[in-house]
C-alpha cells in the first residue's frame, strides 16, 4: 500500500485533482517576500509533500487490532462505515409501547447515508461523529485521511489525536506545527493558517472522550475546539467521540451516530478479514449464520467484537461449543483490554469499584431485569438500580463519596458500552447476549440461594434458552442442575396416566431393539412415531421443507436424539410417495427399526387413503421380514387379503383395522391412544424441554453423564442409574 507514497509521485497522479496533489497550488501564496524568498531557496515543495503524505500513510494507514501482535493494512480491512443522521439518545419513544413492539426502533430508525458520500456532500462540514466502544470510529476518520492523500478528498488531511495534544501541554496551532515540523517544513504556521482559512484543510479531531475530565481538561479543550471552529469556518471539520461521553455543546456541529454493521457489512469485514484464504471465510460464514450463533452474530455488529469472533475462529476453523468463552472476551476486551491496549486511562467516577464488582453489579441488574421480560429500561430505574448496588457496598468497595447512579450510568455506557440509550433516557444492553449472559452470572454465582430452582421454572420458556445453555456449561459441577430440571420434566406428564403409558411403551419398545443406539435415542424415535398416528396435526408442516431435511440426513440417522425424534414424527411427510429415498434412509437401520419404519408407512398410505402408494410399501415390508424372528409378522401379512384399488371404502377400512392389529400384536405399534389436543402439546413441550436438556449436557461438566442420557424420556428414573442426582 505505501508504495503509491513516494518521493517521486509524478505530475498527473491522483484522481480528479490536479498534478502533484492539492499540496502545490501554495507554492506562491502570499505571506511576505522574505518568508516567500526564503522557502523558494531553502523549502523543497514536493520533498514536503511527499514527506507529509508519506507520513500520514506511516501512521495512519494501518489499525492495529486487538490480540495481533503486529498492525495491519487499514485499507485491506476497511469496511465501508454507515452513519445514522440522528443519534440515537435524541430520538422519543414511549417505553411502554416500545416493550410492547421493539420492532419500532428499527422501522422508525434513524436514516442510515455511507459516511465518506456524506463528508464529501453534506452541506454543514461540522460534524460530531458518535459511536459505541470499538464501532470503528478512529479508524473511518484514518480513512479519511488516507482518501485524502490519495486525492480523493480535494483536501490537505490534518490528523488530531485529542488525547494526544491534551497529553502534549501545546496550545493547539503549536501542536500543529510540530506535527508539520516532522515532515522538515520550517516556520509552518503562517502555511497552515492560510490553508485553514482558504478552505483547504479537513480537520480530523479523533477521541474527545480519552480526554480525561480531571483539573478540567476536556471543558478547556472543548472551549478551545469551538473557537477553533468559528475561526476557521472554510475548511470541514470532524470530531469524533463515544456516546454519552458528550454533553452535545458543539452549537454549530451536525451530531450523527455511527451505525453498527449490517449482515452485508460483516459479510463484507469477513470476506476482507480472510482474503489471504477465502475457503476459510466460506466456512466462518456457514458457521456464522446457525441458528445457535445468533447471539454472536449480534456481537458481531460492531466492528471490535467481529474482529475477536474472526480471530478466534482463524486458529480452529470453529466457534467454541461453550460460547460463553466468546463472551467473557468480548466482555474482557469492552471492560479492560480496549482502553489499555491504546495506553488509555479514563475518568471513573466510580473509580473504587474493582472489575469484580461491575461484573457484580451488571449482574444484579442483568438478573431483575429478565426475569420480568424487561429488555427497555428507563433512565430513571437503571439509576435507581445502580444507587441501590453501590449502597450495599463496603466503603473500601467505592470509597467514601456518594456517587449518583445517573453518573456510573453514562461512564459505564461511555466507557464501556455495556449500556447503550436506545433512545431519549430509555437504555438497555448494548447486546440481548450480554443481558443472558450477566443474568446467567447471576444465577451460578447464587446458586446456594435458590437461583438455579427459579432458572428451572422458565425451561418452557424459549427467551430463557440461551440462559440455561450457559448455566450449564459455567457451572463447575451442573449435577444439581441436572436433577432440578429433570424432576421439572417429569412433572409435566407424570400426572397424566395416559402419557404416563405411553412413554412406558416407547421405554419398552427401545428396550427390544439390538442395536448399539442409545436408549434415548431410540424412545426418541418412538415417541416420533406416535406423533404421526395419533394425530394429522403435523401434516401441515412445510413439505418442501421437510424433503430438503430428509436428504440432508445422514444413512445412520439414528445417533442423534434430536434427528432419531424427526426421523419418527416429520420424514414420513418428506418420503410419502418416494419408495426408493425411504429405502435409502432406512438401510443401515437396525432391521428392527427398519421394519417398524416401512409398515407405518404402509399403514399410513392406506390411512390417508393414497392406495396407489401402498403396494409398493407393502411389498417392501414382506421383503424385509425374511428373518426367523418376523417369521409371525411375514405370515400375518401374507394371510392379509389386499383389496383391489376400484373396491368399495369399506372394503379398505376393514383392511385398516385388520392391518393395525398385525402391527399391534406382532410389533407393538398402531396402537390407538386417542390422545387430546391439550396431551399433544404436553408431549411436544416434554419433548422440547427433553431436547434442551440434552443440549445443555453436551456442554455440561457432570457425574454421571450415562446415568442422565438414560433418564431422557422417561418417568421415575431413580432406578435407572440417576438416583445420585435426583433423589439425593
Amino acid at each position: 500500500m505505501l508504495e503509491f507514497f513516494t518521493d517521486t509521485i509524478a505530475p498527473g497522479t491522483g484522481t480528479g485533482i490536479a498534478a502533484n496533489w492539492i499540496w502545490e497550488k501554495y507554492k506562491t501564496i502570499g505571506l511576505g517576500d522574505s518568508l516567500t524568498e526564503a522557502w523558494q531557496k531553502t523549502f523543497g515543495w514536493s520533498t514536503a509533500s511527499a514527506a507529509y503524505r508519506q507520513r500520514l500513510a506511516t501512521l495512519y494507514g494501518t489499525v492495529r487490532i486487538l490480540g495481533k501482535s503486529s498492525p495491519v493494512p487499514l485499507e485491506g480491512i476497511f469496511t465501508d462505515v454507515f452513519i445514522l443522521d440522528q443519534p440515537s439518545a435524541f430520538r422519543r419513544f414511549d417505553i411502554q409501547k416500545l416493550r410492547t413492539d421493539p420492532s419500532q426502533l428499527e422501522r422508525l430508525e434513524a436514516k442510515r447515508a455511507n459516511a465518506l458520500k456524506v463528508i464529501k456532500h453534506y452541506r454543514n462540514n461540522r460534524l460530531f461523529i458518535l459511536g459505541k466502544p470499538g464501532a470503528g470510529k478512529t479508524t473511518f476518520l484514518k480513512y479519511i485521511a488516507l482518501q485524502a492523500v490519495q486525492c480523493q478528498l480535494d483536501r490537505i488531511p490534518i490528523f488530531v489525536s485529542l488525547k494526544e495534544w491534551s497529553d502534549s501541554g501545546l496550545e493547539l496551532m503549536p501542536f500543529l506545527v510540530k506535527q508539520f515540523e516532522i515532515c522538515k517544513f520550517q516556520q509552518a504556521q503562517p502555511f497552515i493558517e492560510h490553508i485553514l482559512t482558504a478552505g483547504h484543510a479537513i480537520v480530523l479531531f479523533d477521541g474527545l472522550d480519552e480526554v480525561q475530565q480531571e483539573r478540567k481538561q476536556r471543558a478547556q479543550l472543548i472551549d478551545v475546539l469551538r473557537d477553533f471552529s468559528k475561526q476557521y469556518l472554510a475548511s470541514p471539520c470532524l470530531i469524533t467521540c463515544r456516546i454519552a461521553a458528550t454533553d452535545y455543546s458543539f452549537d454549530q456541529f451536525t451530531y450523527m451516530e455511527v451505525a453498527d454493521f449490517t449482515e452485508d457489512q460483516m459479510e463484507t469485514f469477513v470476506k476482507k478479514w480472510f482474503r489471504d484464504d477465502p475457503k476459510k471465510g466460506e466456512i466462518f460464514l456457514a458457521e456464522f449464520a446457525k441458528d445457535d450463533h445468533r447471539g454472536l452474530r449480534d456481537l458481531g455488529r460492531i466492528p471490535l467484537l467481529l474482529t475477536l469472533l474472526c480471530l478466534a475462529f482463524e486458529e480452529t476453523l470453529h466457534f467454541p461449543a461453550r460460547r460463553i468463552e466468546i463472551y467473557e472476551e468480548a466482555l474482557e476486551a469492552l471492560l479492560k483490554k480496549w482502553d489499555a491496549s491504546r495506553n488509555i486511562k479514563r475518568d471513573e467516577v466510580y473509580r473504587k469499584l474493582s472489575l469484580g464488582r461491575k461484573r457484580q453489579m451488571l449482574a444484579r441488574i442483568a438478573a431483575e431485569t429478565f426475569e420480568k421480560g424487561d429488555y427497555f429500561l428507563p433512565q430513571a430505574m437503571l439509576a435507581k438500580q445502580i444507587t441501590a448496588y453501590l449502597q450495599t457496598l463496603p466503603p473500601g468497595d467505592k470509597g467514601e463519596e456518594e456517587i449518583e447512579g445517573d453518573v456510573v450510568l453514562k461512564a459505564i455506557e461511555a466507557q464501556h458500552g455495556i449500556f447503550v440509550e436506545r433512545a431519549h433516557q430509555i437504555f438497555s444492553f448494548s447486546h440481548l447476549t450480554f443481558q443472558e449472559y450477566f443474568t446467567t452470572k447471576y444465577v451460578v454465582e447464587n446458586a446456594t440461594k435458590g437461583t438455579l430452582e427459579g432458572l428451572i421454572n422458565h425451561f418452557g420458556d424459549v427467551r430463557w434458552r440461551e440462559v440455561f445453555l450457559l448455566t450449564a456449561s459455567l457451572l463447575d459441577n451442573a449435577d444439581d442442575f441436572f436433577g432440578l430440571f429433570k424432576r421439572a420434566i417429569d412433572d409435566l406428564v407424570k400426572g397424566d396416566e395416559q402419557l404416563v403409558d405411553l412413554l412406558k411403551w416407547a421405554d419398552t419398545k427401545a428396550n427390544t431393539i439390538e442395536a448399539s443406539f442409545k436408549l434415548a435415542t431410540l424412545r426418541s424415535f418412538y415417541c416420533g412415531l406416535i406423533l404421526i398416528l395419533v394425530t394429522d396435526k403435523f401434516s401441515t408442516h412445510n413439505y418442501e421443507y421437510a424433503r430438503v431435511r430428509a436428504r440432508a440426513l445422514p444413512i445412520d440417522l439414528v445417533c442423534d436424539f434430536v434427528d432419531a425424534h424427526n426421523l419418527g414424527r416429520n420424514l414420513y411427510l418428506a418420503l410419502t410417495g418416494d419408495l426408493n429415498l425411504t429405502l435409502a434412509l432406512a438401510r443401515n437401520l437396525p432391521h428392527d427399526l427398519k421394519i417398524d419404519l416401512l409398515i407405518i408407512f404402509a399403514f399410513q398410505e392406506v390411512k390417508q387413503k393414497n392406495i396407489c402408494c401402498f403396494p409398493d410399501y407393502f411389498k417392501e415390508v414382506i421383503n424385509s421380514s425374511q428373518e426367523a424372528s418376523f417369521f409371525d409378522l411375514r405370515q400375518a401379512l401374507k394371510n392379509l387379503t389386499v383389496p383391489n384399488k376400484n373396491d368399495r371404502r369399506e372394503a379398505w377400512h376393514s383392511f385398516a383395522t385388520t392391518l393395525r392389529e398385525i402391527m399391534q400384536t406382532h410389533r407393538d405399534i398402531g396402537h390407538e391412544w386417542n390422545l387430546t389436543e391439550a396431551q399433544l402439546d404436553c408431549l411436544e413441550r416434554y419433548f422440547a424441554a427433553n431436547q434442551l436438556l440434552v443440549e445443555c449436557l453436551k456442554l455440561a461438566v457432570v457425574s454421571d453423564r450415562k446415568g442422565i442420557e438414560r433418564s431422557l424420556l422417561t418417568i421415575g428414573s431413580g432406578e435407572r442409574g440417576f438416583s445420585v442426582v435426583l433423589y439425593k
